[in-house]
């Protein structure tokens, strides 16, 4: 426990004064422009996508190469900044004993997240904002034959990775030194982070401000992305396991 105090100290705690950024604030405002631009394009060929089997695999490996695109521009602004990534992504110890922690931490945290989320779902559906079209969105690009579904799992871990660095490494914290509370960095990124899910609509977005927000907290909780990463991969991946299997056993289309 004392190594994540000591991580949280120099990150997660409210910027003082003039605490130098992690990267120029203009390349921060690249990287949301970036975020969005890929929301609305994603939100788009979503839209022509047919129903039925298609080959998938295209889409998952421009999706991998995009999210690492978007990290290597993230790298290349703290970079200009002197900055490491090990400050971002948060200290400690990573070894089997750490891991393992993290692990279990992030199914607990799978659990009370997946609650929440379910709770707000029926909620959105009171008001009509159809949150079940989320589910039908996700069920046009999951993976329905074992090649995709091997690649899905390789996109589910780029995912964690690149996603976890990005939103819950760089924004989160550049967002909090530059309003000068940790707060506004939960907030600001987990707004970013909803609003680059364009393809999966206004609800599903919302739903997924949420989700940031809770990683965003399991980062400061943490004091680095290690749980936020295992617990996104798996997320990811059972979901896209679960519609292979009930596409496989005609239970979807």
């Amino acid at each position: 426990m004392q190594d994540v105090a000591n991580d949280v100290k120099p990150i997660d705690r409210p910027a003082r004064g003039h605490e130098k950024l992690l990267a120029p604030a203009w390349h921060t405002m690249l990287i949301v422009s970036l975020a969005a631009a890929s929301s609305i394009a994603g939100a788009l060929s979503t839209r022509r996508l047919p129903t039925g089997r298609l080959n998938h695999l295209p889409t998952y490996f421009a999706s991998i190469a995009l999210e690492w695109a978007l990290a290597g521009v993230v790298l290349w602004g703290l970079r200009l900044r002197g900055t490491s990534v090990r400050d971002v992504i948060g200290k400690g110890r990573a070894g089997v004993r750490e891991w393992s922690i993290d692990a279990g931490i992030a199914g607990v945290f799978w659990i009370v997240a997946l609650t929440v989320l379910g709770i707000l779902a029926v909620f959105l559906k009171q008001a009509h904002l159809q949150p079940d079209a989320v589910r039908d969105t996700v069920a046009k690009l999951a993976p329905s034959t074992p090649i995709e579904l091997l690649v899905w799992a390789i996109l589910c871990a780029s995912a964690a990775i690149c996603e976890e660095f990005i939103f819950r490494g760089y924004l989160q914290l550049q967002f909090a030194r530059m309003g000068h509370r940790v707060w506004v960095g939960v907030l600001a990124s987990a707004i970013v982070f909803g609003f680059s899910h364009g393809y999966e609509g206004w609800s599903g977005m919302l739903l997924i401000v949420v989700f940031g927000a809770l990683f965003s907290v399991l980062r400061l909780i943490r004091g680095n992305v290690r749980a936020g990463m295992i617990a996104h991969a798996w997320h990811d991946f059972f979901s896209g396991v679960i519609l292979y299997a009930l596409a496989h056993h005609k239970l979807i289309a």
